[in-house]
């Protein structure tokens, strides 16, 4: 078991009825009472700190050039739009499941999802507002993810199904909301936060009225920004300032704002994160797709900011793999080694659980007594990792491990995924795939 910074053999650990770990135990009476996990290791369970979930939908359907100039984000937003604005609420559902069930395998068990898609297919609105936030909310409880569900805020340059035009009706809706999830899910199980979708997308009174709510409510507050150069350069021209900068004049950066993305960083940005204690959730797999670049992460850290990980538009969801890709850009571009730290597999670890728990507020991200116990598990007998030693087998299972080395995932001590099998797996696959039949035909 992975606990204390260390992997540790022969220890027991024990969870009360809400699935919250009470003590751990060598004692032999304890020991033998345990459900033992031979040729096995348990680890905390990864948290997904930046997930469009219904992206799933356009997985391998915009990776071509387009006819007309060289940049391929353009066409791949348009795909994205045009697919996920088809959705309707139980195409949502369905989408939603796919993507939890695949994170679910891949031993996340908890995920920061980034919800755009508002309104019906005409750009009105449902009989309840929230009606697809229920779907996905449903859809997180019915695969057994732990879900911090980030409403998010869009009033212009979106699709008519993003956008929530004002602020007062964008806080009508998230109480509301608000009191949805708080009356029919535990605490820990689903939670609110607040994102506006981009600078560009919500006016600067829209911000601060959205950002003022999330800090009464004690609410996360997620933004991306800097996620090309061409944020920035709009962001100078609206309001004078670079993203970060705007965002620190008006007092928006504190130790529960998470900046998605965050790559195209001035040093007087990262400073200004840093002493903030903000956190950044880098979406490398996402952002190398897209040609987006990467994070300055050692810088962001060395000011002191927390670095996390999300699966972002779902090309590929491996957290560990994102972790992976956080040192080897920089190895890349410096051509050395173990740059993000000495030991930069427990620097890259702590980012996909304990920084990403911080960033959502989430009750797990360590095996620890009062967390949940909230794990999954490897075989040390996978060809990918087989013959690591205790005192390696961090480094094996963050640069080397294969997602079919992970059997079981726990979730508040309840296991969801058995010998890589979720009991719904069949039919959350089966209706997925028949979605995408008719969706792509």
């Amino acid at each position: 078991m992975f606990t204390g910074g260390k992997f540790e053999s022969g220890l027991a650990f024990f969870a009360d009825a809400m699935g919250r770990i009470t003590r751990f135990s060598r004692e032999p009476a304890d020991t033998s009472a345990a459900r033992r996990l031979a040729g096995q290791a348990a680890l905390p369970g990864l948290v997904n700190g930046h997930s469009h979930a219904l992206e799933r939908v356009i997985r391998g359907r915009a990776e071509r050039r387009p006819r007309t100039g060289p940049d391929a984000v353009p066409g791949w937003r348009e795909a994205r739009d045009r697919a996920v604005c088809g959705l309707s609420g139980g195409d949502a559902y369905d989408t939603a499941r796919m993507a939890f069930l695949e994170m679910m395998l891949s031993g996340i068990t908890c995920v920061g999802e980034f919800h755009y898609l508002h309104n019906p297919p005409d750009g009105a609105t449902w009989p309840d507002p929230d009606f697809l936030s229920h779907e996905i909310l449903r859809a997180a409880h019915d695969t057994g993810i732990r879900i911090a569900l980030l409403k998010v805020a869009s009033a212009r340059a979106c699709p008519a199904r993003f956008i929530t035009p004002s602020p007062d009706r964008f806080i009508a809706e998230a109480e509301a909301l608000e009191r949805f999830v708080s009356g029919n899910y535990h605490v820990d199980e689903a939670w609110m936060g607040v994102a506006p979708h981009s600078l560009a997308a919500v006016p600067l009174d829209y911000l601060r009225a959205v950002a003022a709510f999330a800090h009464a409510r004690r609410m996360r507050l997620h933004l991306p920004i800097s996620e090309r150069p061409a944020d920035n350069e709009a962001c100078i021209a609206e309001n004078g300032r670079t993203p970060v900068s705007l965002l620190a004049k008006h007092g928006l950066l504190d130790k529960r704002f998470t900046a998605i993305h965050a790559i195209h960083l001035t040093d007087e940005d990262v400073q200004l994160l840093g002493a903030a204690r903000a956190t950044i959730c880098a979406c490398p797999t996402s952002e190398r797709n897209l040609g987006l670049g990467a994070a300055p992460v050692e810088r962001l850290l060395a000011a002191g900011a927390a670095v996390s990980l999300g699966t972002g538009s779902q090309i590929q969801i491996d957290l560990l793999e994102d972790a992976r890709l956080l040192e080897y850009n920089l190895r890349m571009e410096r051509r050395a080694r173990a740059l993000l730290a000495p030991e930069p597999a427990a620097a890259l670890f702590n980012a996909a659980t304990v920084a990403g728990a911080r960033s959502l507020g989430a009750p797990g991200g360590a095996l620890e007594v009062g967390r949940p116990a909230d794990f999954f598990t490897i075989n040390l007998y996978d060809p990918s990792i087989a013959g690591a030693e205790p005192n390696a087998l961090l480094e094996n299972a963050v640069f080397s491990l294969e997602r079919r080395a992970i059997r079981d995932v726990w979730v508040g001590a309840r296991q969801r995924i058995a010998n890589g099998r979720h009991p719904l797996h069949g039919p959350i696959v089966g209706r997925f795939s028949d979605l995408q039949r008719r969706l792509w035909a």
